[in-house]
Formats: C-alpha cells, structure tokens, sequence
C-alpha cells in the first residue's frame, strides 16, 4: 500500500503544473527637479519651474501606479537641496527620472508686464531635451531609455529644443542623438545614480506660449504618456 502512495505521490509531482512566479512592476524614481530655496527658472508669468516640476511629477506618478509601475518620489516635499541625497534616496529602482522645465540664456531675455507685475520672458526657444550623463554605470541603457524618451515625446507631438547644442556661452553641450533630443550632461544626478537614469526638460517655461501649454492637464497627462511608454520600451526589452 505504502509504494502505491508514494507512485500516485510522484505522478502527481511530475504532472502537476509549474506555478510561475509573477514578476515584481519595475520601480520608478520619480525626481522632482529642484526646491523651495531654489525653484529653478521662472515662467514667462511669474511661475517657478518647482511648481511647475511638482504638477508634473504629480500627474506622472498617478498615471505610473495606474499602469502598476512601484514609484519612489524624491524631492517633493520642496527640501531635497543635497542632490547627492537624491540619488541615493533612488538606490533599488530600476529607472531615474527626472523632471525639469526650462529656461534659455541670460542675454535672450526680456522684460513685458503681466497683471501689473514686470515678467522675464524670450520666445526665442521651445521645446524638449533628453539628458543622460556617460558617467552613469548603466550608460548604455540611459541612453536607451533617453532616445525612447524622445521619440515617444515627438510622438505626442512635442519638438526637440536644439539650443543647447549652439554654440554659445553657457550652452555647447554634447549632442548623443540629435533625432531623438538627447545631450550628454553630467548633472549629478544623472552621474551619481546607479540605475539607469535620464533627465527630461519637458519644454521652456520662459516662453509664453510654451508655459501655457506647458501648465494644461493635457499637456502633463501627454508628458506621462510619454515617459511611461520609453520605460516599457527600454526596460521591459
């Protein structure tokens, strides 16, 4: 009787079938570029780049944990200043992301009044930039993320931003993929993270017509769409 037991017992192991294990959702660190003490550049209608940074960040970690992604937010309590802090607070994600608004250069700036109250303003650039920094350990798949990034980014029907690259003061950085909107940069944190890591200036707020846009719930929810769909191309490959 025993060994017709333990007969059925083997059976039952060999037939039985394999139960896979469900992979555990890639982690995000979401990256709430700069903080109160200093919120970045200034919108062309007196709005910081901070704000404008958190109403994004917002949007894209609601659409993230909707899609089932784990997000990890960093520096949305305003009081991140250390930026090496940032990267460790990022230590365990699969990806770094971080979010950003731009500006342009001092001497392209004017003045004009909104609501009685003098802006700074130049409508001379727009658009987006992909950043990643070579010295980042997981290089080749930040860059891969980036270029996913902004093709996504063009897809919604945003255009890359090519004033970076000219050759100016304060600008001249290094193009990685002109096509796709990428530069090399060695932002700190994009070098001293240990994930995969990319920086997205999402479009420049010193523009008028650019911080409008920029501050519409399409707009975000567009950006979100984008970032979400460059992370399932880079990192699910």
């Amino acid at each position: 009787m025993n060994k017709v037991l333990a007969t059925l017992a083997l059976v039952c192991v060999v037939v039985a079938p394999a139960v896979m294990a469900k992979p555990r959702p890639l982690t995000v660190a979401v990256d709430v570029g700069h903080y109160l003490d200093a919120p970045g550049a200034t919108s062309a209608y007196g709005v910081t780049e901070f704000t404008y940074n958190s109403k994004l960040a917002d949007v894209l970690t609601e659409r993230l944990l909707a899609a089932g992604y784990t997000v990890r937010l960093i520096g949305d309590d305003g009081q991140s200043k250390d930026l090496q802090k940032r990267a460790k607070a990022a230590e365990g994600a699969d990806v770094f992301v971080s979010l950003h608004h731009d500006s342009t250069q001092p001497q392209f700036i004017q003045e004009w009044e909104v609501d009685g109250q003098k802006q700074k303003y130049s409508d001379r650039t727009h658009g987006f930039s992909v950043f990643v920094s070579k010295i980042n350990p997981q290089y080749t798949k930040s860059l891969a993320c980036a270029k996913a990034l902004g093709a996504q980014m063009k897809t919604q029907g945003f255009e890359v931003n090519v004033s970076h690259a000219e050759k100016i003061e304060g600008e001249s950085r290094e193009w990685v993929d002109q096509a796709d909107g990428v530069y090399a940069a060695d932002f700190v944190v994009l070098r001293a993270t240990t994930m995969p890591a990319l920086l997205l200036e999402s479009g420049v707020i010193v523009n008028r017509d650019e911080a409008k846009t920029l501050d519409q719930i399409t707009t975000r929810n567009k950006i979100a769409d984008a970032v979400i769909a460059a992370i399932g191309d880079c990192m699910k490959k």
